[in-house]
This record gives structure tokens, sequence and C-alpha cells, in this order.
């Protein structure tokens, strides 16, 4: 196995793991928010796009920069007025 073939594995495994935290993170807001699927998808672009969330590749992980966010409340706004 070359450099190179090592680099494309690690690096799809780094993509992987981004990937993955998306879903989780998706599926928590489903959770607290209680919307649906597309929705939740809806928020999450919208969260990521205005800077609301932050990925830590160290860990694999999206959180928000303020509890309020993950408020049932302000999910369902979001979901309800569709901010995405």
């Amino acid at each position: 196995m070359s450099n190179l073939d090592y680099a494309k594995d690690h690096l799809h495994n780094i993509a992987m793991k981004e990937f993955a935290a998306g879903d989780k993170f998706i599926a928590l807001v489903q959770d607290f928010g209680g919307v649906t699927l597309d929705q939740a998808n809806g928020i999450f672009e919208f969260m990521r796009r205005h800077k609301m969330i932050k990925y830590d590749g160290g860990i694999g992980k999206y959180s928000v920069k303020h509890g309020q966010y993950l408020d049932r409340e302000f999910l369902e706004h979001l979901a309800i007025h569709g901010a995405f």
C-alpha cells in the first residue's frame, strides 16, 4: 500500500466521521424539537449556515454555540416558520 492509498483511506474516515456527527445532531434535533426528519435536516443546514453550531473534529461531534438553540420552542419556531 502506497502512502497515497493510506491518505485516501484516512481522509475517507475523517469525512465519514463528520457525516456521522451530522446524523447524530439531526437525530438530537428531532428528539428535542419533536420535528420531522425533513424539518430536522433543514434546521441542521440552517444552523450550520448561520454558524450556530460548530464541528469538533477531535471528538467527531457537533455542538451548539448557545444552549438556547436546543430549546423545544426555538426548534419548533425554526421548523414552523421555514427558516431554512
